[in-house]
């Protein structure tokens, strides 16, 4: 079988490994110069960024990927356990540190709010109960949508089924769980990791927590981004032809089955079958030509700040997280309004705190985020507002007293996901998850149109983030191949 990859993210070069591996021959065409999609690497001033993901959680996802793979993560990665796994503050002066070790989270929030240590305690025992439940269905395996509830293999799920909570906000568990308002915006932070709205989310993603709290905050030695690198490497092991510098303009077909690429210098590849890596969205109307509408509720894009700074002590950890005052408003902005907001919750990851190879010794490594609306063009309007917005999220952090002595800076906005990742609107995990039908109408693996176009990455079943686009990758081979690669959580 001739197979192209469309694109080398972790879920196209995961589909792609396992596809050599069992006896495909497979070519991976990638516009960019290096491996890893969204997650990038960037150097200036002796420092060394982390440009997408910053945090790695369910690494027994990756160990499962590598085993398939004939290796395994202990040969391929070196993973440090991140303690505190979160540093938390708010404009009152409130600060938390959220421990590694998930039993000790109750008492920490405890030191800020004595009255939720049982209703956490109680929230964490529904979280695991719900995650436990719904991971074979919702995340490794295929997904039927709505099929799946009658299948006889998931009649265990009914009983469980109204504590999955589809119609309940997480906002509204989380406010009618929790005493103190900082808790309650603690928890709703999770429905940004699938860039959605707590507001608007359904409580089902409750789960979310306890991925991160269960299984701990990780980070490899060397960066992030020696994932791409270690996913390139055990590809290449198995024969993938990874092309670099090699966009594809369109994918040809004859009305019922893929029949190749071209390339945007004219190079047409003929193929078997072809796994796109690309937005779902954009391999249907950019790649296929179809006229689709755009998608109506995309999950929100970010404003990153890539920042040297002198090395100052002001009590940061590896992650931390600066709050808004106003959530809610935050989000009305970002998902509503689309608009950025004025009042942001900042993130900012310091990875030479935990790895000093990452940073000279007389300086740090800051990657700063702060959500932003998937409002991204090609046309580059946000590249205009940028700087201006930049300053406004350094006034803010100087709220919290936080004043980097910036030494160089980069930003990045949602136009350049647009044209870097070909995302839609600049969008970071595809469709959003702000209603309870959202899982249900996520991409599966295998077209419904063309049965030999298959799709992996954010965009697709089961979402957004390193373990969920290693899990789609996985699942793709599974149906190419139909041979089960397991994970064992």
């Amino acid at each position: 079988m001739r197979s192209i990859v469309v694109g080398a993210g972790l879920g196209g070069l995961t589909t792609a490994t396992l596809l050599a591996r069992h006896g495909h021959t497979v070519t991976v065409l990638e516009q960019s110069d290096q491996p890893g999609g969204k997650m990038g690497r960037a150097t200036f001033d002796g420092c060394t960024f982390d440009t997408g993901p910053s945090l790695i959680t369910m690494p027994f996802v990756l160990d499962a990927f590598f085993r398939h793979a004939g290796t395994s993560l202990r040969e391929q990665l070196d993973l440090i356990p991140i303690d505190p796994a979160c540093h938390y503050r708010w404009s009152d002066g409130t600060q938390l540190d959220i421990p590694f070790d998930a039993q000790g989270i109750p008492d920490a929030v405890g030191k800020i709010s004595p009255s939720d240590v049982i209703p956490m305690r109680r929230y964490l025992d529904h979280s695991a109960t719900i995650y436990r439940a719904t991971k074979d269905v919702f995340i490794f395996s295929a997904f039927d949508g709505f099929v799946e509830f009658v299948k006889p293999r998931n009649l265990h799920l009914l009983p469980v089924l109204p504590r999955l909570r589809f119609t309940q906000t997480m906002h509204g568990l989380h406010r009618s769980t929790f005493h103190d308002r900082r808790i309650i915006q603690l928890m709703d932070r999770f429905a940004t990791y699938n860039g959605s709205s707590p507001y608007r989310a359904p409580a089902t993603l409750a789960v979310i927590p306890h991925v991160e709290f269960a299984y701990g905050a990780w980070y490899p030695r060397g960066g992030i981004y020696a994932i791409a690198e270690a996913f390139a490497r055990v590809a290449s092991m198995h024969g993938v032809d990874i092309r670099y510098r090699t966009a594809v303009q369109r994918i040809d077909h004859d009305g019922r089955r893929i029949r190749g690429v071209v390339t945007a210098d004219g190079e047409r590849i003929d193929a078997d079958l072809v796994v796109s890596n690309v937005d779902a969205h954009i391999t249907r109307t950019s790649l296929l030509g179809e006229s689709l509408p755009e998608p109506s509720d995309p999950s929100t894009s970010g404003f990153i700040m890539l920042m040297s700074v002198d090395r100052r002590d002001m009590g940061l950890r590896h992650h931390n997280v600066l709050f808004s005052d106003d959530y809610r408003q935050e989000f009305t902005d970002i998902v509503d309004r689309r608009v950025p907001a004025n009042d942001m919750t900042i993130y900012i990851a310091r990875s030479a705190h935990t790895d000093d190879t990452q940073a000279p010794p007389d300086r740090e490594n800051w990657f700063v985020l702060v959500n932003a609306p998937a409002t991204g063009r090609r046309d580059g309007t946000w590249q205009q507002t940028a700087p201006a917005y930049a300053e406004r999220v350094l006034q803010r952090m100087r709220r919290f007293g936080i004043d980097p002595s910036i030494r160089e800076m980069q930003l990045r906005t949602p136009d350049d996901m647009v044209r870097m990742w070909g995302a839609d609107r600049g969008s970071l995990y595809g469709q959003s998850s702000n209603s309870m039908f959202s899982a249900f109408l996520r991409p599966r693996q295998r077209s419904k149109r063309f049965p030999n176009l298959w799709y992996v990455g954010g965009s697709a079943h089961p979402g957004g983030g390193v373990p969920l686009v290693t899990t789609s990758g996985m699942l793709a081979a599974e149906g190419i191949l139909g041979r089960p690669f397991p994970v064992q959580s």
